[in-house]
Protein backbone atom coordinates (compact mmCIF):
# COMPACT_ATOMS: atom_id res chain seq x y z
CA UNK A 1 0.00 0.00 0.00
CA UNK A 2 2.66 2.29 0.97
CA UNK A 3 3.99 2.23 -2.99
CA UNK A 4 0.81 3.53 -4.26
CA UNK A 5 0.57 7.29 -5.19
CA UNK A 6 -1.85 9.28 -4.25
CA UNK A 7 -4.01 9.06 -7.30
CA UNK A 8 -3.90 5.36 -7.19
CA UNK A 9 -4.82 5.84 -3.42
CA UNK A 10 -8.24 8.09 -4.43
CA UNK A 11 -8.89 5.18 -6.70
CA UNK A 12 -8.82 2.98 -4.16
CA UNK A 13 -11.10 5.59 -2.25
CA UNK A 14 -13.37 5.70 -4.90
CA UNK A 15 -13.23 1.74 -5.52
CA UNK A 16 -14.24 0.92 -1.85
CA UNK A 17 -17.38 3.95 -2.20
CA UNK A 18 -18.62 1.65 -5.11
CA UNK A 19 -17.91 -1.56 -3.10
CA UNK A 20 -20.47 0.08 -0.83
CA UNK A 21 -23.40 0.03 -3.21
CA UNK A 22 -22.94 3.76 -4.58
CA UNK A 23 -22.77 3.78 -8.62
CA UNK A 24 -21.93 7.60 -7.90
CA UNK A 25 -20.45 10.17 -5.36
CA UNK A 26 -19.71 13.77 -4.34
CA UNK A 27 -16.53 14.91 -4.60
CA UNK A 28 -16.97 15.35 -0.70
CA UNK A 29 -17.77 11.59 -0.71
CA UNK A 30 -13.84 10.86 -1.81
CA UNK A 31 -12.49 13.44 0.62
CA UNK A 32 -14.17 11.51 3.37
CA UNK A 33 -13.23 8.20 2.29
CA UNK A 34 -9.88 9.10 1.34
CA UNK A 35 -9.21 10.68 4.40
CA UNK A 36 -10.62 7.42 6.01
CA UNK A 37 -8.48 5.10 4.52
CA UNK A 38 -5.35 6.74 4.16
CA UNK A 39 -5.40 9.73 6.82
CA UNK A 40 -1.38 10.16 6.49
CA UNK A 41 -1.84 11.14 3.10
CA UNK A 42 -5.16 13.58 3.46
CA UNK A 43 -5.23 15.08 6.26
CA UNK A 44 -4.68 18.74 7.52
CA UNK A 45 -1.06 18.95 8.33
CA UNK A 46 -0.55 18.65 12.24
CA UNK A 47 -4.34 17.68 12.61
CA UNK A 48 -3.97 14.30 11.33
CA UNK A 49 -8.09 13.71 12.19
CA UNK A 50 -9.39 16.69 10.15
CA UNK A 51 -9.73 15.64 6.23
CA UNK A 52 -7.95 17.52 3.73
CA UNK A 53 -10.16 18.67 1.18
CA UNK A 54 -7.01 20.28 -0.85
CA UNK A 55 -5.38 17.39 -1.16
CA UNK A 56 -8.26 15.59 -3.33
CA UNK A 57 -9.58 18.76 -5.30
CA UNK A 58 -5.54 18.68 -7.07
CA UNK A 59 -6.18 15.49 -7.88
CA UNK A 60 -9.63 15.94 -9.26
CA UNK A 61 -9.48 19.14 -11.08
CA UNK A 62 -7.73 20.91 -13.34
CA UNK A 63 -5.69 20.07 -16.76
CA UNK A 64 -3.37 17.95 -15.06
CA UNK A 65 -5.88 16.21 -13.06
CA UNK A 66 -4.55 12.46 -12.69
CA UNK A 67 -7.85 10.95 -12.21
CA UNK A 68 -9.54 12.31 -14.77
CA UNK A 69 -6.60 12.80 -17.27
CA UNK A 70 -6.08 8.78 -16.79
CA UNK A 71 -9.71 7.93 -17.55
CA UNK A 72 -10.34 6.69 -14.38
CA UNK A 73 -13.47 9.06 -13.24
CA UNK A 74 -16.07 11.02 -15.31
CA UNK A 75 -17.59 13.32 -14.48
CA UNK A 76 -21.23 13.30 -14.28
CA UNK A 77 -22.90 16.51 -12.69
CA UNK A 78 -21.49 19.28 -10.26
CA UNK A 79 -18.73 17.52 -8.12
CA UNK A 80 -20.30 14.43 -9.02
CA UNK A 81 -18.15 11.45 -10.40
CA UNK A 82 -18.65 7.63 -11.28
CA UNK A 83 -15.88 5.56 -12.11
CA UNK A 84 -15.39 4.28 -15.43
CA UNK A 85 -14.59 0.87 -17.01
CA UNK A 86 -10.61 1.58 -17.35
CA UNK A 87 -10.64 3.31 -13.67
CA UNK A 88 -11.89 -0.47 -11.97
CA UNK A 89 -9.77 -2.32 -14.41
CA UNK A 90 -6.66 -0.46 -13.41
CA UNK A 91 -8.42 -0.90 -9.69
CA UNK A 92 -8.10 -4.68 -9.95
CA UNK A 93 -4.75 -4.45 -11.15
CA UNK A 94 -3.52 -2.64 -7.88
CA UNK A 95 -1.51 -4.60 -5.31
CA UNK A 96 -3.47 -3.68 -2.63
CA UNK A 97 -4.02 -6.14 0.49
CA UNK A 98 -7.09 -6.91 1.40
CA UNK A 99 -9.04 -5.43 -1.53
CA UNK A 100 -11.59 -7.61 -2.93
CA UNK A 101 -12.92 -7.45 -7.05
CA UNK A 102 -14.70 -4.36 -7.06
CA UNK A 103 -18.26 -5.37 -7.94
CA UNK A 104 -20.91 -2.49 -9.47
CA UNK A 105 -24.86 -2.08 -8.80
CA UNK A 106 -26.93 -0.87 -12.08
CA UNK A 107 -29.83 1.30 -11.84
CA UNK A 108 -33.21 -1.00 -11.26
CA UNK A 109 -34.34 -0.47 -14.70
CA UNK A 110 -30.82 -1.82 -16.49
CA UNK A 111 -30.90 -4.42 -13.83
CA UNK A 112 -34.40 -6.04 -14.90
CA UNK A 113 -33.24 -6.01 -18.04
CA UNK A 114 -29.86 -7.96 -17.46
CA UNK A 115 -31.43 -9.94 -15.19
CA UNK A 116 -34.24 -11.51 -17.35
CA UNK A 117 -31.28 -12.00 -20.25
CA UNK A 118 -28.94 -12.99 -17.77
CA UNK A 119 -31.52 -16.04 -16.53
CA UNK A 120 -33.11 -16.68 -19.95
CA UNK A 121 -33.46 -20.23 -21.05
CA UNK A 122 -31.50 -18.70 -23.96
CA UNK A 123 -28.71 -17.96 -22.33
CA UNK A 124 -28.36 -20.65 -19.91
CA UNK A 125 -28.35 -23.09 -22.87
CA UNK A 126 -25.57 -21.08 -24.92
CA UNK A 127 -23.42 -20.78 -21.17
CA UNK A 128 -23.88 -24.59 -21.31
CA UNK A 129 -22.70 -24.99 -25.00
CA UNK A 130 -25.70 -26.23 -26.53
CA UNK A 131 -26.97 -22.76 -28.20
CA UNK A 132 -28.15 -24.85 -31.42
CA UNK A 133 -31.24 -26.26 -29.41
CA UNK A 134 -32.32 -22.55 -28.55
CA UNK A 135 -35.71 -22.22 -30.16
CA UNK A 136 -37.28 -19.23 -32.05
CA UNK A 137 -40.04 -18.84 -29.57
CA UNK A 138 -36.72 -18.71 -26.64
CA UNK A 139 -35.41 -16.41 -28.89
CA UNK A 140 -38.32 -14.06 -29.07
CA UNK A 141 -38.42 -14.43 -25.11
CA UNK A 142 -35.24 -13.14 -24.63
CA UNK A 143 -35.14 -10.55 -27.09
CA UNK A 144 -38.62 -9.57 -25.45
CA UNK A 145 -40.28 -9.53 -28.79
CA UNK A 146 -44.07 -10.32 -29.33
CA UNK A 147 -45.97 -11.74 -32.53
CA UNK A 148 -47.98 -8.27 -32.40
CA UNK A 149 -45.17 -6.47 -32.63
CA UNK A 150 -45.47 -3.70 -35.45
CA UNK A 151 -41.86 -3.80 -37.19
CA UNK A 152 -40.93 -0.62 -35.81
CA UNK A 153 -40.92 -1.72 -32.32
CA UNK A 154 -38.83 -5.11 -33.65
CA UNK A 155 -36.23 -2.92 -34.29
CA UNK A 156 -36.35 -0.87 -31.42
CA UNK A 157 -36.32 -4.09 -29.15
CA UNK A 158 -33.27 -5.76 -31.39
CA UNK A 159 -31.43 -2.14 -31.13
CA UNK A 160 -32.14 -2.08 -27.26
CA UNK A 161 -31.19 -5.80 -26.74
CA UNK A 162 -27.66 -5.02 -28.77
CA UNK A 163 -27.07 -2.28 -26.34
CA UNK A 164 -27.59 -3.95 -23.18
CA UNK A 165 -25.52 -6.76 -24.21
CA UNK A 166 -23.08 -4.03 -25.28
CA UNK A 167 -23.41 -2.68 -21.63
CA UNK A 168 -22.51 -5.75 -20.14
CA UNK A 169 -19.27 -6.62 -22.03
CA UNK A 170 -18.31 -3.59 -21.18
CA UNK A 171 -18.62 -3.91 -17.41
CA UNK A 172 -17.27 -7.68 -17.65
CA UNK A 173 -14.47 -6.20 -20.02
CA UNK A 174 -13.13 -4.10 -16.95
CA UNK A 175 -13.08 -7.20 -14.71
CA UNK A 176 -15.55 -6.10 -12.39
CA UNK A 177 -18.37 -8.45 -11.03
CA UNK A 178 -21.89 -7.64 -11.40
CA UNK A 179 -24.48 -7.75 -8.86
CA UNK A 180 -27.91 -8.42 -9.43
CA UNK A 181 -31.19 -8.40 -7.76
CA UNK A 182 -33.75 -10.07 -10.20
CA UNK A 183 -37.07 -11.78 -9.09
CA UNK A 184 -36.45 -12.11 -5.57
CA UNK A 185 -33.14 -13.52 -6.12
CA UNK A 186 -29.62 -12.06 -5.92
CA UNK A 187 -27.30 -12.59 -8.71
CA UNK A 188 -23.57 -12.14 -9.38
CA UNK A 189 -22.12 -12.63 -12.53
CA UNK A 190 -18.40 -12.57 -13.47
CA UNK A 191 -16.15 -10.74 -16.47
CA UNK A 192 -16.49 -13.87 -18.46
CA UNK A 193 -20.14 -14.77 -18.19
CA UNK A 194 -20.74 -10.18 -19.29
CA UNK A 195 -18.85 -11.27 -22.15
CA UNK A 196 -20.58 -13.88 -23.51
CA UNK A 197 -24.01 -12.13 -23.59
CA UNK A 198 -22.41 -9.96 -26.66
CA UNK A 199 -21.63 -13.28 -28.22
CA UNK A 200 -25.37 -14.89 -27.83
CA UNK A 201 -27.11 -11.87 -28.98
CA UNK A 202 -24.38 -12.10 -32.25
CA UNK A 203 -25.14 -15.87 -32.69
CA UNK A 204 -29.25 -15.49 -32.16
CA UNK A 205 -29.20 -12.59 -34.81
CA UNK A 206 -27.51 -15.50 -37.82
CA UNK A 207 -29.18 -18.06 -36.49
CA UNK A 208 -32.88 -16.42 -36.99
CA UNK A 209 -31.87 -14.24 -39.81
CA UNK A 210 -34.18 -15.81 -42.28
CA UNK A 211 -37.14 -15.95 -39.45
CA UNK A 212 -36.17 -12.05 -39.18
CA UNK A 213 -36.15 -11.33 -42.73
CA UNK A 214 -39.79 -13.01 -43.19
CA UNK A 215 -41.14 -11.39 -40.43
CA UNK A 216 -40.09 -7.95 -41.96
CA UNK A 217 -41.31 -8.66 -45.20
CA UNK A 218 -45.08 -9.75 -43.80
CA UNK A 219 -44.64 -6.55 -41.63
CA UNK A 220 -44.12 -4.88 -44.96
CA UNK A 221 -46.61 -6.83 -47.45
Amino acid sequence: MGDLSKAEKLLVAAGRIVADGSSEFSIEDLVVRAHREFPNDFSLKGYVQYPDSNSVFTQMMGKKAPLIVRGWLEKTGTKQYRLTPKGLHDLNALDVEGEATVSVQVERAREDALGRLLTSDAYELFRDDRGEEITFHQFCRFAGLSARDKWQKVEGKLATLEHVAMEAAKIGESGQTLRLHFRDRNYSFGGDELRLLIGLVTFLSERFKNEMDQWQQNAFA
